[in-house]
């Protein structure tokens, strides 16, 4: 019996010892380093200024059970450079480090991806790649900060100053007074009124969601759009060149007829031939006089566009190209053809009150040099901030 005990006493040591082996063996074969970014595995940089140089840092932790070899820490461009490790490193099970690299914006424009990779001894993960996102603004001074921050500003003064163009103002005059010499009633003359403005108001947000798709297509083609863009704010500059010219020769002779930029006289003749053939007949239902002055509306607003459309497309070239306007480019648009059709509200209103277009003609004259210097000042506006914005 005793030797019986003494027997099962040895066996259960034996087992014992390859237990405790076996588990050792388990133990060891989980333990094992595994490298973490805490933060993720993407680092958004936020808004840059190019030409700066930033630094920049992220957390390399050791969330495994043995030590974590950093072997090396190296970048795919020569815009970053790392700062710390320079050299391979461990890092103790439930430590962590603080890697630190600088990043250059110099030459960089819009959202910027770049990547550093890390090498470990981690089994799984022996090369970690950390994505860098940022989103690069070009350099600007504080003054040209300010001067562009006139966005809103300026829509509203282009879309005003265009409505104030004696191309637009004198269309709606002659087609109110127009409808008076008909013989419309009051009633009558509302209604047409407010549906050829709204014609006019309709085909500029239509001509300028075509504008806006086809400056859009140009975003593709770099070098092409750059040349559109500074041909729009060149084709700006010399517009004000003309527009001080038309102001000073109206002061030296005071005949509207020796401007330069004015309607042609055959595309003034089409618009009245238009106006005069859709609202002519009295003798039709006013929904189908709404429908023909409708159209005239439309058609007069296409021909009108040669001469308005000279403020229409570097405003919106500049809408288009200015980040912080071109988030908001269809409320922007809507705002300008406000703004356009807020003189031929007026003139409505007052051709409704019985001021006849003998007094619109006139005031039309009186004022036609300061429009003329308030265009020239809005050209030259426009041109100076597509060219910045453009860079």
């Amino acid at each position: 019996m005793t030797l019986y005990l003494k027997s099962m006493a040895k066996s259960l040591k034996v087992l014992w010892f390859f237990g405790f082996l076996v588990l050792g063996l388990i133990t060891t074969s989980y333990a094992e380093q595994k490298i973490n970014l805490p933060a993720g595995r993407e680092y958004d940089l936020g808004n840059l200024e190019e030409g700066e140089l930033y630094q920049r840092d992220f957390t390399i932790a050791n969330s495994g059970d043995k030590p974590l070899e950093v072997k090396v820490v190296r970048v795919g461009c020569g815009c970053t450079t790392i700062l710390y490790p320079k050299k391979r490193l461990e890092i103790a099970p439930g430590e962590s480090i603080e890697a630190k690299f600088s990043y250059n914006t110099e030459g960089m424009e819009g959202e910027e991806i770049k990547y550093i990779y890390i090498e470990s001894n981690d089994p799984n993960t022996p090369l970690l790649k950390l994505k860098l996102i940022a989103q690069v603004q070009r350099k600007q001074s504080a003054a040209i900060k300010r001067f562009l921050s006139w966005g809103l500003l300026t829509v509203v003064g282009a879309g005003l100053i265009d409505g104030i163009n004696p191309c637009a103002f004198t269309v709606l005059v002659f087609f109110i007074s127009f409808l008076n010499f008909v013989g419309y009633r009051k009633r009558e003359l509302l209604v047409l009124g407010m549906v050829f403005i709204f014609a006019v108001f309709l085909t500029y947000i239509l001509l300028g969601l075509g504008l806006f798709k086809f400056i859009q297509s140009l975003e593709a083609f770099t070098w092409f759009s750059k040349i559109i863009y500074l041909g729009t704010a060149s084709l700006a500059i010399i517009l004000g060149i003309y527009s001080l010219y038309d102001c000073y020769i109206y002061r030296k002779t005071g005949n509207p007829e020796d401007v330069k930029l004015r309607l042609p006289d055959f595309i003034k003749q089409k618009i009245h031939k238009t106006i005069q053939s859709a609202s002519r007949n009295k003798k039709k239902a006013l929904t189908e006089l709404a429908g023909a002055v409708f159209l005239s509306g439309f058609i007069v607003s296409l021909l009108e566009s040669v001469c308005t459309g000279q403020t229409y497309i570097p405003t919106i070239a500049y809408v288009f190209k200015e980040p912080g306007l071109r988030i908001h480019a269809l409320g922007y648009l809507v705002l300008y053809n406000l703004m356009f059709i807020l003189p031929l509200v007026i003139i409505l209103i007052a051709g409704l009150a019985g001021v006849g277009s003998e007094v619109f003609s006139r005031l039309a004259r009186k004022h036609l040099g300061t429009v003329k210097l308030l265009t020239a000042v809005l050209f030259f506006l426009l041109g100076i901030l597509l060219f910045i914005a453009k860079g």
